[in-house]
């Protein structure tokens, strides 16, 4: 059986460039990866550029005499990857207990050779290849007043062809085994980036610098292996990966069994997230009965029925966010005076929504079924949690008091409530300082008082992941910052250092 996986490669480049103001570059690579059948083994890649530097024309020179430097460049090129599982080309042989077929004799099952085919693998496609991503680039490169401030700008278009998947969808469970990768995908991607830069100084000992990084992209998916259950909320023709965020739209809570007997009345609702209107309780969240049934027409568009009575954590989703966050930036800071000097980045992000983890509010109950001891967010306390009547402890003491007015549900109903809903959304806006840096080179003269034969010593201290500037979370009971709730969270750390010279 083979194991390893080789790459070759042969690259060749061309530069040319005339008068420092005419460039042209082209570069040709051809790869080769032992992932597909020999046939298929190598690709050829080729990519271009060339830039025209039109501060350096004279009649630029004359006519904008403001601009300090102008370029223009462009680029076209095919890259391709490798990024599927190895030998799926040819049949693969393993031998293992107690699975596959029995050769030789024997009735021990521990014992027995057992061979399996394409363990850990799929079945056999010979005709898969490199897949291919063309890319095409423009930019402008620029500097202003006398070389303080600089702009870059560059757009890009990206067709992604002949995309490497699995197609999880098309293969029947039957066949024991998933699909071969194939050649199928075909995905357009665009966008485009802008930098600013400014530096100057004050004085004679004080320097300063800003950056500011901004961008947008999106993508347009063309062929893949479309789903076909609940495609309202899925990947589309045309439409972006970037699906954005999909949950019930809640309408209210029920805040008496008056409220529940109404609201199976004027919608006509026959089922309940899987109840029955004698199974609903006040302190679940009301959630909006959206569509009925999918079906698909002759011509393979896929439609819904109206509202059918039926209320369905599946069928029953709105879109809650168009996308995640559609804008933001990252500006870099840096400021010396004398031997002192500082940087620091800041990062924004805002335009879309999430909604609350659904461990902060979905209790893991005990052995028993009882959430009397789990830790939850603090923002779950007998204030503003619903509660139908006075809840006694085993003395006749009241522990919880009646509140039908509460802002939260009740936590007992947490199947119906912590589905991702309407109710729980909230902005995915991020501002943070992500990195600080404080550094201080010691003066020579004091070096050299020192007689320790050291040239140069620069002591840094350096901060990373620092502040939160903004937290939509209810009590911020956690951070953005943070990472996943419920899980180990990003640092903030500390660094020290000393660059010493001799």
């Amino acid at each position: 059986m083979r194991s390893a996986i080789l790459r070759y490669f042969y690259i060749g480049r061309i530069n040319y460039a005339y008068a420092d103001k005419y460039l042209f570059e082209f570069l040709l690579r051809s790869d080769a990866s032992t992932k597909f059948a020999p046939k298929n083994y190598w690709g050829t890649f080729p990519a271009v550029s060339a830039g025209w530097v039109m501060s350096e024309e004279n009649w630029f020179k004359k006519t904008f005499k403001w601009i300090d430097f102008f370029k223009l460049r462009a680029s076209f090129g095919l890259t391709g990857r490798d990024n599927t599982a190895a030998w799926q080309w040819m049949q693969v042989y393993a031998q293992d207990a107690n699975k596959g077929t029995v050769f030789g004799e024997g009735s021990n099952n521990d014992s027995s050779n057992r061979i399996t085919i394409n363990k850990n693998n799929s079945a056999v496609n010979a005709d898969v290849h490199w897949d291919k991503d063309y890319k095409f680039n423009f930019g402008i490169d620029a500097n202003f007043l006398n070389q303080r401030l600089g702009v870059t700008f560059d757009t890009y278009y990206e067709r992604n062809r002949n995309m490497l998947m699995n197609l999880k969808q098309k293969v029947e469970f039957t066949l024991g085994t998933q699909s071969a990768a194939v050649n199928r995908g075909e995905i357009d991607s665009y966008g485009w980036e802008l930098s600013l830069n400014w530096h100057d100084k004050i004085g004679k000992d004080f320097k300063y610098k800003i950056g500011i990084n901004t961008g947008y992209s999106d993508n347009k998916v063309l062929d893949m292996d479309w789903a076909t259950d609940y495609a309202y909320r899925q990947i589309m023709y045309k439409g972006r990966t970037d699906i954005g965020t999909w949950g019930m739209q809640c309408i209210g809570m029920f805040r008496s069994f008056q409220d529940i007997e109404e609201y199976f009345d004027k919608y006509h609702i026959t089922s309940y997230m899987g109840m029955t209107k004698d199974q609903v309780r006040p302190g679940m969240l009301i959630y909006k009965d959206v569509r009925g049934a999918q079906h698909i027409d002759n011509n393979g568009n896929i439609y819904y029925d109206g509202p059918d009575g039926i209320v369905d954590g599946d069928n029953d989703q709105v879109e809650l966010s168009h996308r995640n966050n559609i804008y933001g930036f990252t500006m870099n800071l840096g400021a010396s005076w004398k031997d002192l000097s500082l940087t620091a980045q800041f990062g924004a992000s805002w335009g879309g929504y999430t909604t609350l983890p659904s461990a902060a509010i979905k209790p893991f109950a005990t052995s028993n079924g009882s959430v009397e001891y789990i830790n939850m967010p603090k923002f779950w306390n007998v204030d503003n949690m619903y509660s139908y009547q006075d809840v006694y402890d085993a003395n006749g003491n009241v522990v919880v008091a009646a509140n039908r007015d509460a802002t939260y549900p009740n936590l007992a109903y947490s199947s119906v409530n912590s589905v991702a809903s309407s109710f729980w959304r909230i902005s995915s806006a991020q501002v943070t300082l992500n990195r600080l840096t404080i550094a201080y080179t010691l003066p020579k003269a004091w070096l050299k008082y020192l007689q320790l034969g050291i040239e140069s010593l620069r002591i840094n201290i350096t901060g990373q992941n620092l502040i939160n500037f903004y937290n939509p979370y209810p009590e911020h009971f956690t951070s953005p910052m943070a990472g996943s709730y419920g899980s180990y969270p990003n640092l903030r750390k500390w660094t020290i250092g000393v660059n010493l010279s001799f």
